[in-house]
């Protein structure tokens, strides 16, 4: 069993650590490049440093030293692409129809080339400087591909790449405004941000409280630019949390509905009081455990190979525990786990009879369960990871010996006798196996029985 599933965790692929440094070199390279794309508009506008600056221009090229690593390490990564992902020649050449000039030309020193070239009056050096937003095109790759990951949080990440880009489109316009003189000179860098700050707040959320206005043509037309992106941004962010709001609720209105037409059937069946609350609360259970989302549908939508794979990651814990199944290959594993179904106890149900003829094996997911003897009372009580009912299988139509009774709410897997016969029939060596395993089973059987 663990063999499994070591080959099937080397088949995603990278070894994790490789991974996670990649991984977190990524976020590294965009962090760096939205603190460039935030920095620069910043001194050109404010004027901080009042002309090109060591700092600036140390700041400038370290920036663009580790950006450019960033660009020869994508020539030796594997890259994710809609077609499945590509290494060596085939990655190379995808990143060269792509982002590679985006990133060659948003990572060069730009400072530092125009404090070379360009005197520091001459406004080329601050244009050229700008050339660095050119890199946000890899930023936006980067927070799109942090939205699709599957995660429980995909509704908080969305929402925060979100707001994050509105945030750094209100910075550039706040910049751009002191740019055209929007601002009057003020005691203080600070100051004057601040105040434009809050002129690109009030302008980009469309309220535009006019204490702070256009004087001339180039502040008009900057103005009525910044509308234009404003409105699109509003639109978009109603839109965006509309949609956010909906799926997030979607799942849970779907199951409100369902509870809403079964309480609607309890009454009109004049069900008891007890017997309502006992189905409600097992509804309640399964919202609880996740059984409620209609998430096997979905997994019945992936292929036969995937439904294999997510059915052995799912009850590895419990399959390696069972006797029979020790040693077992691959193939045999894997069909067991695509014939096993999934059941919901109540407390107090019983889950099988003492003296019924037996045709199924029980896996414990979740819950408890407690084996009851006719004579002697409650003997044993079973949780998550254990199993009963295997002589079902060994033996099909043998009576049961004892009683099993739901302890607490219980999630079991069952593996019937048809399903295991298949599998018996399928693979001469593991019928071997569980010929063995049947004789001493049995025989510990008739000892217990003797007892009873």
């Amino acid at each position: 069993m663990k063999a499994d599933e070591s080959s099937i965790v080397d088949s995603f692929g990278q070894d994790s650590s490789r991974r996670s440094f990649w991984h977190l070199w990524d976020w590294a390279a965009a962090f760096v490049a939205v603190l460039r794309a935030m920095e620069v508009p910043a001194v050109v506008a404010l004027d901080i440093f009042h002309g090109r600056n060591r700092w600036e221009i140390g700041a400038n090229l370290a920036g663009s030293a580790f950006l450019f690593f960033d660009v020869a390490s994508r020539f030796f990564r594997p890259v994710n692409t809609r077609h499945g992902i590509l290494t060596g020649p085939a990655a190379r050449h995808h990143y060269l129809r792509t982002y590679f000039a985006f990133d060659l030309i948003g990572s060069l020193p730009w400072g530092f080339f125009a404090h070379l070239c360009f005197a520091t009056e001459s406004g080329w050096g601050e244009i050229l400087s700008f050339l660095c937003l050119l890199r946000l095109a890899r930023v936006l790759a980067f927070s799109r591909d942090f939205v699709r990951v599957p995660s429980r949080f995909f509704i908080t990440r969305r929402l925060t790449v979100f707001l994050l880009w509105i945030g750094l489109i209100i910075h550039l316009l706040a910049c751009g405004w002191i740019s055209v003189g929007g601002v009057s000179a003020a005691a203080s860098p600070a100051y004057t941000y601040i105040r434009a700050l809050y002129w690109s707040v009030s302008t980009v959320s469309t309220t535009g409280f006019g204490d702070i206005v256009p004087k001339n043509e180039p502040q008009m037309i900057y103005t009525m630019l910044s509308l234009m992106i404003g409105a699109g941004l509003y639109a978009t962010i109603v839109a965006n949390v509309a949609s956010l709001l909906t799926r997030s609720d979607s799942t849970r209105a779907a199951f409100d509905d369902k509870i809403s037409r079964l309480n609607t059937l309890m009454r009109y069946k004049k069900m008891p009081e007890a017997l309502q609350k006992r189905i409600l609360a097992y509804h309640d259970y399964l919202w609880q455990t996740g059984l409620g989302h209609g998430h096997e549908a979905l997994v019945q939508d992936l292929s036969p190979s995937l439904q294999r794979s997510v059915g052995l990651f799912l009850n590895r814990h419990i399959l390696e525990k069972v006797p029979l199944l020790k040693g077992a290959e691959t193939a045999v594993v894997h069909r067991l786990v695509s014939g096993l179904r999934t059941v919901v106890y109540t407390p107090g149900d019983f889950i099988i009879h003492h003296g019924e003829p037996g045709s199924v094996m029980y896996l414990i997911n979740q819950g408890e369960v407690e084996v009851v003897d006719p004579k002697h009372g409650v003997v044993a009580t079973m949780g998550e990871g254990e199993y009963f009912g295997e002589i079902s299988l060994l033996a099909p139509g043998r009576p049961r010996l004892a009683d099993v009774r739901a302890k607490t709410f219980c999630t079991l897997s069952m593996i019937d006798h048809a399903t295991f016969g298949i599998v018996l029939e399928q693979f001469p060596d593991f019928a071997a196996h569980v010929r063995q395993v049947a004789a001493v089973r049995m025989a510990e059987s008739d000892q217990r029985s003797s007892r009873i």
